[in-house]
């Protein structure tokens, strides 16, 4: 920036006689600093002292206008609002705007000075840090993801590539839909009243389509979580106005729950001779321990050598705790005895399924075709590969087993121990052996 005459930016306020930074933006970088005009207190009524003052301010804005006209642009800005958040807590200050420092008591304003004088040679992120010139950061809704995952480190960790994957396309995606209604706009100018009429496009939509509450809402969900990422790591409040912004469900709108197989379905057709001949092994076999343990379908895909536990006593299979992949819930962890038809199959995979490890997306779309092909599904019903898992609550249920015996063995929460003893594991085992199915090989 060109050379100034700093003292005709230094004003007495009418008032109060205090003295002020006041500077009008330049034409040249306003678009990208985002300000009009700088308004600093520098909370002083002697000149000679507000014109000292005056000049760290000054090389501090010279300095951050030099960078954005350099090709620092958007992505760069945004970096550098980062740091001076990270300086500000190392070195004791909470990172306020310029505006806001002006306004410190006199203090803090005068350590502030000092820093900054101290640093102004070597580290233009101390000198944002400590006098708030690293300027607002002006993300868009395209930036959303980046920002989230940069930030959210913990909150990603423990995920397999798949989960990882999942994780990453549902928020693109809702990215992606927010953006056709409300274009790219910058997070901060984003009003209640943009979200309003978004989730009026999505009412429409639901309707229009025949989509379920539960699309849309996943959508406002996944910009609330990445916006919440957001706002802790930059200091600001751009979720505030998505808040209550979800969609009612009605009879018409809200999921339809699956049915789950009866249990004649399920001894007389799934398990009849041949019945699933047409499926490979793999398949067949996690199906057998779907329907005697009650399982989920990723779990049971992603079975380890260790957590099919074939020598116990009890022989078992374990939800465990992982730090390779996330269970879907605390609850989710537990032991499951191996009787019957699931006992030969875990007999026959003891080193679980490294064909569909991290993929019970292809399981599922494969099974469900194969079974809905061979007639297995009963014709009218909401039933998936995923009713095994209610078909074998209904028994457990019907077997008159006590609720909290029922979540240990669904995973449910019910403020339970993590795992079973051995005479628990007993109890369990004897439980399942009096329902399970009649199965020849």
């Amino acid at each position: 920036m060109a050379q100034d005459d700093i003292s005709k930016y230094v004003l007495k306020h009418p008032t109060s006689g205090i003295y002020r930074y006041y500077r009008r933006v330049p034409v040249e970088v306003v678009a990208l600093d985002g300000r009009i005009h700088v308004k600093q207190s520098l909370k002083t009524k002697n000149h000679k002292e507000a014109l000292s003052r005056a000049e760290s301010v000054h090389q501090a804005l010279e300095t951050l206008w030099g960078a954005l006209l350099h090709g620092e642009g958007k992505e760069s800005s945004i970096a550098r609002y980062e740091a001076a958040l990270k300086a500000a807590q190392s070195l004791g200050f909470t990172y306020k705007p310029a505006a806001d420092v002006g306004e410190a008591d006199l203090g803090e304003f005068e350590r502030r000075i000092a820093i900054a004088e101290d640093a102004f040679d070597h580290s233009e992120t101390i000198v944002d840090a400590v006098m708030g010139t690293a300027g607002e950061p002006a993300p868009r809704l395209s930036d959303a993801w980046q920002l989230y995952e940069k930030h959210n480190e913990a909150g990603l960790t423990g995920m397999s590539p798949d989960q990882l994957r999942k994780h990453k396309a549902s928020r693109l995606r809702a990215i992606e839909y927010a953006k056709q209604v409300l274009t790219d706009l910058e997070l901060g100018k984003i009003a209640r009243a943009d979200v309003l009429r978004y989730r009026t496009w999505w009412t429409q939509k639901v309707k229009a389509e025949g989509l379920k509450a539960y699309t849309a809402n996943r959508s406002f969900s996944d910009m609330q979580g990445m916006l919440t990422v957001i706002d802790d790591a930059l200091h600001t409040n751009y979720k505030e106005v998505w808040t209550k912004s979800r969609i009612k469900e009605t009879n018409a709108n809200k999921l339809a729950k699956r049915h789950p197989f009866s249990a004649d379905w399920v001894q007389n057709k799934i398990l009849a001779k041949g019945a699933l001949e047409t499926m490979n092994l793999d398949a067949r076999c996690i199906i057998y321990i779907m329907i005697e343990t009650g399982m989920r379908l990723g779990e049971v895909c992603n079975l380890r050598p260790q957590d099919i536990r074939l020598d116990d006593e009890v022989p078992h299979v374990e939800v465990a705790e992982r730090t390779d992949r996330r269970q879907k819930t605390d609850h989710s962890i537990r032991r499951i005895p191996l009787v019957g038809i699931a006992l030969w199959a875990a007999k026959q995979y003891p080193d679980g399924f490294p064909r569909y490890q991290d993929k019970a997306d292809v399981a599922s779309a494969l099974i469900n075709k194969m079974m809905k092909k061979e007639g297995l599904r009963p014709a009218g019903g909401r039933h998936t590969l995923y009713s095994f898992r209610h078909t074998f609550q209904d028994r457990i249920e019907n077997a008159g087993v006590s609720d909290r015996m029922q979540a240990d063995l669904m995973g449910h929460e019910f403020g339970r121990p993590v795992y079973g003893d051995g005479s628990e594991m007993k109890r369990r085992q004897a439980l399942l052996e009096t329902i399970k199915f009649h199965w020849e090989q």
